[in-house]
């Protein structure tokens, strides 16, 4: 059972049918019904198998007879038959979208210089929202090392496993079975935090439940993929009607977005100077800057042409939005 897609979204050309976008349109899609299918059908076993493995490892000494341990080796097996038969079964229920699995595969082996800039700044970007990232295209560079361990550790980890069952000593799988599984720790749980707990990117969850994304976040977060597929379907809004949509701004003392009346509002008080307070620390919002050599209602208007009212406007050292 697939989520129907919101009214008037854009789709991906590519898809199967396309679907023309409205003017107001704010959704896109992401991800394909096989696509979803295929992630879930790797990420569900992946992540109970090494919560299982986790668990045998706590009751490794736990005396005979040992029940805990045997039902969550048990269990282990389980979902490893699981990683055996559901990615098959994936991509036969969406047989129809293999070509966008092919495209997939060469986006998540294919690296550029911004792929490696971005591996580099992000972690300063987690820290200070101020650090840009390169543009990416349709996965990020972290997404990217998560695509490649998984494509690559997948049939060592069946081989290994299945090695690991059969009667004799099978020291060597063993090893290889839990180096490639400590490998991958660093990956999956990284993963696991960005689509399920860093503000910033869990937004993007949605696209693998129904497959539908907000339009302002994939632009924020994979410009060129979303260059290369919907610009030239991006809906025109007058700058009129984004000046009366509510004004985002980010503190520069606490880092909360606030969210004020309407950017027109926020133009008319840049003017004025009239101060604003963080709702979230009591430290003032310093919008208006001095040291630019332009004034800030230009600033916020040149924000809401290129960014849009959906992006959080906030004061950079050279003045500009």
């Amino acid at each position: 059972m697939t989520t129907d897609p919101p009214k008037d979204a854009t789709s991906e050309p590519g898809a199967r049918e396309p679907r023309p976008a409205a003017p107001a349109s704010s959704m896109i899609l992401r991800f394909l019904p096989g696509e979803r299918f295929l992630h879930w059908a790797l990420a569900a076993p992946f992540v109970l198998l090494y919560a299982t493995a986790g668990l045998m490892l706590v009751f490794y000494g736990e005396p005979h007879p040992r029940h805990f341990r045997d039902a969550f080796a048990l269990a282990h097996r389980v979902f490893g038959v699981a990683l055996i038969v559901l990615p098959p079964l994936a991509l036969l229920r969406g047989g129809a979208d293999w070509r966008v699995h092919l495209e997939n595969m060469r986006e998540g082996w294919r690296w550029t210089l911004n792929d490696v800039r971005w591996l580099l700044l992000f972690p300063r970007n987690a820290v200070d929202p101020r650090v840009h990232l390169p543009e990416q295209g349709k996965f990020n560079a972290a997404e990217k090392l998560n695509f490649m361990m998984v494509s690559t550790f997948y049939p060592l980890y069946i081989l290994t496993g299945i090695l690991v069952w059969m009667p004799g000593i099978a020291f060597v799988p063993y090893l290889a079975h839990y180096a490639m599984a400590a490998l991958g720790v660093p990956l999956v749980l990284g993963h696991i935090f960005m689509a399920a707990i860093n503000p910033e990117t869990k937004v993007g969850l949605s696209g693998m439940i129904t497959g539908w994304v907000d339009r302002s976040w994939a632009k924020h977060h994979y410009t060129r993929w979303y260059r290369e597929h919907f610009e030239q379907h991006e809906p025109v809004i007058d700058i009129a009607t984004r000046l009366r949509q509510p004004a985002r701004v980010r503190c520069t003392d606490c880092r909360e977005v606030q969210v004020f009346e309407s950017w027109q509002h926020l133009v008319e008080r840049s003017f004025q100077v009239e101060p604003m307070f963080c709702g979230a620390c009591d430290a003032e919002i310093r919008i208006v800057d001095r040291e630019g050599d332009r004034p800030v209602a230009d600033a916020i208007m040149e924000h809401l042409r290129r960014s849009g009212a959906n992006e959080p406007f906030e004061r950079r050292s050279s003045g500009a939005a």
